[in-house]
């Protein structure tokens, strides 16, 4: 076992240690929730501060570039005019614009191939935020969308504990993996990008699902079932399945063509009932899940039942859906529930899925498995 492993091995223990600990002295759940959400955000600064590495050192780099992500957003206008407080976490009528975000990839995979651990806050990688209205937004992603070549557009709904700029920022770096295939749309939810707001994250989603489906209904229009790809994250999963789940008893014809669900935090049985569902309106559906992923393994403990995105014994394979285990892919920040950013096998392995069409069983350094006499796949580190 190497050094990182060892260390990714000591971290789960302590983690499973710190939580029947405080099972132990009964806690109730959402209290136990806020305790461990609270230790997550001290490692996580201890782990930024400890990496030696500073957010200015990588935007600096001479192979830094910008990315422009557009977005759709319903959180308010503080009033401020800098990037970092330009929009707020109370809910609001739509905003529609792009961002520029100046990233450097290179950079970037040293540090996440170095640290795995290391949680990268890409904050003030904003550069500029620019509005303008809704009309002139959809010319825009229109032309945006024509210009990359292939046509394909993918809406992506960030999941819980995410600002905007947070936001924006993950978004350019997912944008990078498909740039010459596709374009990135970012539906920017009022999250209030804190960890111990997961409750009102919930009632914000629950919120934002109405503007959410006229969101997808347009580019359903716009773009049709071959088109259109979808990409939810967490909290944000949860709500993009509702809509999806809507629509598709309306109108039970093809949609979409790719759902992607990362680390979504739904309650399986509740998936598991609508999937029929959403089967009928995409063309196919990746499920992308972990073992190692503590926000969910918290949300399974205040729920009272397994989260969808939890691998492990809680492993949920569907005919008709590829379901994808990355838990041994290679970790890249403490919470285990951002690998589609932070893990460089995962977002590649999306971005062909995304950019090439390919399935999960075509993919490179994807070892297929079974569980209930049903295929799913475990995707591998890849070789160095």
């Amino acid at each position: 076992m190497n050094h990182n492993s060892q260390h990714r091995t000591e971290i789960f223990s302590a983690w499973h240690d710190f939580i029947t600990a405080l099972k132990s002295l009964l806690c109730p759940p959402r209290l136990l929730f806020i305790l461990v959400l609270l230790v997550l955000f001290v490692i996580q600064v201890a782990r930024s501060d400890d990496s030696g590495q500073s957010e200015a050192r990588i935007l600096n780099s001479k192979n830094s570039s910008t990315e422009t992500v557009l977005y759709y957003t319903l959180r308010n206008h503080t009033g401020k005019q800098t990037v970092d407080d330009y929009y707020g976490d109370l809910r609001d009528s739509p905003h529609t614009g792009l961002c520029e975000v100046k990233i450097s990839p290179t950079g970037y995979r040293s540090l996440t191939s170095h640290l795995p651990f290391y949680v990268y806050d890409m904050n003030k990688a904003v550069e500029t935020i620019k509005e303008f209205p809704e009309e002139k937004f959809w010319q825009a992603f229109e032309q945006a969308a024509e210009a990359s070549g292939t046509n394909k557009v993918v809406l992506f709904v960030h999941g819980y504990n995410i600002n905007f700029v947070q936001g924006c920022s993950r978004s350019a770096v997912f944008q990078q993996t498909l740039d010459e295939h596709s374009r990135l749309l970012l539906f920017s939810w009022p999250s209030d990008g804190a960890l111990v707001s997961y409750t009102r994250d919930e009632a914000d989603i629950e919120w934002s699902q109405q503007s959410l489906e006229t969101v997808i209904r347009k580019l359903m229009t716009i773009y049709g079932s071959k088109r259109l790809n979808i990409v939810a994250h967490s909290l944000g999963a949860r709500g993009t399945v509702r809509v999806l789940q809507l629509i598709a008893r309306e109108d039970d014809s093809k949609k979409i063509n790719e759902l992607v669900l990362l680390a979504p935090d739904i309650d399986a049985d509740y998936f598991r009932s609508v999937f029929p569902d959403l089967k009928k309106i995409a063309h196919r559906i990746s499920l992308y899940s972990s073992e190692n992923d503590q926000p969910l393994r918290l949300s399974s403990e205040v729920h009272g039942s397994p989260r969808l995105g939890e691998a492990g014994e809680n492993l949920l394979v569907l005919k008709g859906m590829d379901t994808i285990d990355v838990s041994i892919s290679g970790g890249r920040e403490v919470t285990g529930h951002l690998y589609h950013i932070y893990n460089d096998n995962v977002r590649i392995d999306i971005g062909r899925l995304l950019s090439d069409g390919e399935a999960a069983a075509m993919r490179p350094n994807m070892k297929t498995l079974k569980k209930d006499g049903l295929p799913y796949w475990t995707l591998l580190p890849a070789e160095e």
